[in-house]
């Protein structure tokens, strides 16, 4: 998958700009808070909808003193060769408008597998020692991407929660019965099994994949990672029958519905899963080294490219946000090397010096506008 051509305009502080990005690897270096990552986040939007900052409305996007915003991009799919023409446009006061191919795309979720992006942020290098729900959302995205039918799942689950937890508020406050919870069960259930089912499925693939790169970043196969899943329903966290999943799920909201009234909250479900991550046998956010966790996290990322380039029979768009810098040599030519080199790469960094990356073109990036480095 590549992005052949890129126009943003009026997006945070880009102006305007058309670019038609290298085919492998592109470098955005610059001062901080230039506009390096906005580029990012235009790119991230187009295959995702989303902005790289939580909570970011449309309004926060638009760049200041301006109405609306324009993301449109020249998407080639490699196999089969197929071109598409993506558009994301923000107004504001206005919900988001998304075109494929100059029509437009409802529900937004259809947009996911048009353009499929791995973003690895700093932040990302804490994933071993973040909550749970770091981890939730790092298996969410690459699985969304890679499978259309977990997305909807997601959107369902997380809807039924709300209203069930609503629900159970209400009987705490003494405005409803138990019914009123159970009604939100049967779709709870449904969706929440088919997450179970896939994130099982998912971490049982990246396992391996996971293992293979931590070894390779870390120069030797003395640190053995391994992943489980750690669901919240126990009986679930092994079975690949969905009905058996369903029954699980089904017998856990019972036998905890007591709890539930007194904690006003919904207790097991996938919402409350997280995906352990072990080296040596001993959990790595207790017993690894920082440098440790950082190669481990490379690890995952590295494998969340391969599981997307295995399940798509196609690579995905990578954005490193000034990861690199974060790196010491060593880790930078291990993530580097192990990428494949069909892999269409967008890098941000403050300097190009010192980098174990040689990209295919370099844009300086000064506050909003880029130019070819010479």
């Amino acid at each position: 998958m590549i992005i052949n051509d890129l126009q943003v305009s009026q997006f945070r502080n880009i102006r305007s700009f058309s670019w038609q990005p290298h085919a492998r690897a592109n470098l955005l270096i610059g001062a901080n808070a230039q506009g390096k990552t906005n580029l990012l986040e235009a790119i991230y939007l187009l295959g995702t909808t989303k902005s790289l900052r939580p909570g970011a409305s449309s309004d926060d996007l638009i760049m200041a003193g301006q109405d609306q915003a324009l993301v449109k991009g020249s998407v080639q799919r490699e196999s089969p060769v197929v071109s598409r023409e993506l558009e994301v446009r923000l107004k504001r006061d206005e919900a988001r408008q998304v075109r494929l191919n100059g029509k437009p795309l409802t529900p937004f979720s259809k947009i996911f597998g048009q353009l499929t992006v791995v973003l690895f942020v700093p932040e990302d290098l804490g994933l071993v020692k973040a909550g749970p729900a770091a981890r939730r959302q790092y298996l969410d995205l690459e699985i969304s991407q890679a499978t259309p039918l977990y997305l909807e799942a997601l959107q369902t689950y997380q809807r039924a929660l709300r209203q069930r937890n609503a629900a159970i508020r209400m009987v705490a406050e003494g405005r409803a019965a138990w019914s009123t919870v159970e009604a939100f069960d049967a779709s709870l259930v449904e969706s929440g099994s088919e997450i179970i089912r896939l994130r099982a499925e998912a971490i049982e693939e990246l396992q391996p994949l996971a293992a293979q790169f931590q070894a390779r970043v870390a120069g030797h196969a003395g640190e053995d990672l391994q992943l489980r899943y750690l669901c919240s329903v126990e009986e679930a966290a092994t079975e690949k029958n969905i009905d058996a999943i369903r029954d699980a799920f089904a017998r856990a909201l019972k036998a905890r519905a007591s709890e539930e009234r007194g904690r006003s909250t919904t207790l097991s479900g996938p919402h409350r899963d997280d995906l352990e991550i072990n080296l040596e046998g001993r959990p790595a956010r207790l017993f690894a080294s920082q440098g440790q966790q950082r190669t481990t996290a490379l690890a995952l990322k590295l494998a969340e490219v391969q599981f997307l380039s295995r399940r798509l029979h196609e690579n995905p768009v990578l954005l490193l946000d000034d990861v690199l810098s974060e790196l010491d040599l060593d880790r930078q030519s291990a993530l580097l090397g192990l990428l494949d080199e069909h892999v269409q790469t967008f890098v941000t960094s403050t300097h190009a010096e010192g980098l174990a990356y040689k990209p295919g073109e370099v844009l300086k990036v000064t506050d909003g506008e880029f130019f070819r480095a010479s």
